[in-house]
């Protein structure tokens, strides 16, 4: 697995769990504290993980395929 596909599985890990946290959150009537601060940890950790990916990309026109994509 590579580093794009590595950092892929990552955020799809961190996605999953933030909706579990949503849920538990939801679960609670929204009245916990600790869960919302865990979202808000949770959606940053998200944010530098896209952030990550998105700059390992490099050209706008490579999907990481081995094929230029052009619109």
């Amino acid at each position: 697995m590579n580093e794009q596909e590595q950092l892929m599985d990552n955020l799809l890990n961190i996605d999953l769990e933030i909706i579990d946290t949503v849920r538990d959150l939801q679960q609670q009537n929204w009245d916990s504290g600790s869960l919302k601060q865990q979202i808000g940890d949770l959606l940053k950790v998200r944010d530098d993980m896209v952030e990550k990916l998105m700059s390992s990309n490099g050209h706008e026109d490579s999907c990481g395929c081995g094929h230029e994509h052009h619109d």
